[in-house]
């Protein structure tokens, strides 16, 4: 093997054929197809139509069947696909067209006219519901995500937006706005769940007030599509969960309730703290931060499953906090088997923040959309969007050991050595705790560590 490696995460496995098979409830921790009770993971990517422009990103660039297209040749499975409460509330009947003459984007309209003519002359309800039947056409499931209720970028702590109460953010216009998007997709399959609200925050926040609306919005959802996952997520940018510990939520809806969060490497506090510390030291206080905030629903007495809605980087790969921050965060999603959407699929966005199409640097897309920012996501994200553990397995346990800075995993090379391979056929590994040996579930044989924090290589770590 050319290049060395660091052992990053174990992780359990099992492997599961995915299901898109619909609707979807919950069991426990788990998602599941509502009918068979098998296993059903998430492995999304945001597509945001939540700004000023009322509309999905890159219909300016692609004509919209490519682009759906171009997210089921990447193996996810589902877009968490973004809205504004006044879309629906003020702006549902406005055609796309006159929205962008609003905001005077000239390409950016000649760019929908010339490879979506027909959404040019859609409203914004009409233009939303033409996205989602033809992610559904592709067997794309959609979840929708209300989040914010201004169309404009989200999220800072004065723009008005952040929690019930503030001065952009009616509470009964929010449950006008929930109302609508429900009742408009009872009759698709493929729109499996809806999220409340995406990051609530700001000086207005308080817990009683939390539980008074989840609960509430909740309820109105599920009144009006009893099919659909309800996703709930906490305080603090949707990264706080904790007031679950002393105050549960107390219902599931026939099962239904799911859990979010979000995490980024600066979520908290400054990303620099990725870069100031030994990796391990670091992403070990992270990921216990993110198990007392968020991480513990999944193993709570009565446990939910986690939705990790947001979370993502710099894909061309210059940012070295973020890039730390991915490897450390893919391994606790890997070593969970969480249910997770990336931030993003755009490249780039019609309008924001008072500019015509500026660069989505987090995109999987480049700025053109015709190819991917960074060609290494792929294998990256190929261990966390499959089915690792299962509620209904009979198989017995086993562990792969994954390199998440390349999203490989380590194999046996036949040779007394290791390597790194794809994680479809994994070398499985026996594991019994810390400080008990790795040992190959094939024949017993031993993994040999050169020495604490050694590089792994293929002549040292084998002990036959």
């Amino acid at each position: 093997m050319a290049k060395s490696l660091s052992l990053i995460s174990l992780i359990l496995f099992s492997l599961f054929a995915f299901s898109r098979s619909l609707p979807l409830s919950t069991s426990g921790r788990w998602i599941i197809d509502a009918r068979t009770g098998d296993r059903v993971k998430l492995s999304c990517v945001n597509l945001v139509s939540h700004t000023q422009s009322m509309v999905a990103q890159g219909l300016d660039k692609r004509p919209l069947k490519e682009l759906a297209s171009e997210i089921t040749s990447r193996q996810f499975n589902c877009v968490r696909l973004t809205w504004s409460v006044h879309m629906f509330t003020r702006y549902a009947y406005e055609c796309v067209g006159d929205v962008l003459d609003g905001l005077d984007i000239a390409d950016v309209k000649s760019g929908v006219a010339k490879h979506n003519l027909e959404i040019l002359k859609m409203t914004v309800a009409k233009a939303f519901q033409t996205v989602i039947n033809c992610l559904g056409s592709e067997g794309i499931m959609v979840i929708l995500d209300n989040h914010i209720s201004q169309p404009r970028w989200c999220c800072s702590l004065d723009d008005g937006n952040g929690f019930f109460g503030d001065r952009n953010f009616n509470p009964n216009e929010w449950f006008q706005g929930l109302s609508f998007v429900a009742a408009q997709f009872t009759c698709n399959p493929h729109v499996v769940g809806m999220s409340l609200r995406n990051e609530l925050r700001g000086p207005f926040t308080n817990n009683d007030a939390w539980c008074y609306y989840m609960r509430r919005g909740s309820q109105l959802i599920h009144r009006i599509n009893q099919n659909l996952l309800i996703i709930i997520s906490g305080l603090n940018y949707g990264n706080d969960l904790s007031q679950l510990k002393k105050r549960p939520l107390g219902y599931t809806f026939q099962n239904k309730v799911v859990l979010e969060a979000h995490l980024y490497s600066f979520s908290g506090d400054n990303e620099s703290k990725f870069v100031k510390k030994p990796l391990n030291i670091i992403c070990n206080e992270i990921m216990e931060k993110f198990e007392r905030e968020a991480g513990f629903v999944v193993d709570m007495k009565n446990p939910y499953p986690l939705f990790i809605s947001e979370f993502g980087y710099d894909q061309s790969g210059s940012n070295e906090a973020e890039n730390r921050f991915m490897s450390c965060f893919l391994a606790r999603i890997a070593e969970k088997d969480i249910d997770w959407a990336l931030w993003a699929f755009q490249g780039s966005y019609m309008y924001r923040q008072g500019h015509e199409n500026p660069d989505e640097s987090f995109g999987v897309m480049d700025h053109t959309w015709t190819k991917d920012r960074n060609p290494k996501l792929k294998q990256m994200l190929q261990l966390i969007k499959r089915v690792n553990q299962d509620l209904n397995s009979n198989a017995p346990m086993s562990y792969i050991i994954l390199h998440p800075v390349s999203g490989q995993c380590v194999k046996s090379d036949g040779k007394g050595g290791i390597e790194l391979g794809d994680c479809a056929t994994p070398t499985q590994w026996n594991h019994s705790g810390d400080a008990s040996p790795m040992k190959l579930l094939s024949n017993g044989q031993c993994l040999k560590s050169a020495g604490d924090g050694k590089i792994a290589n293929r002549i040292h770590r084998l002990l036959w």
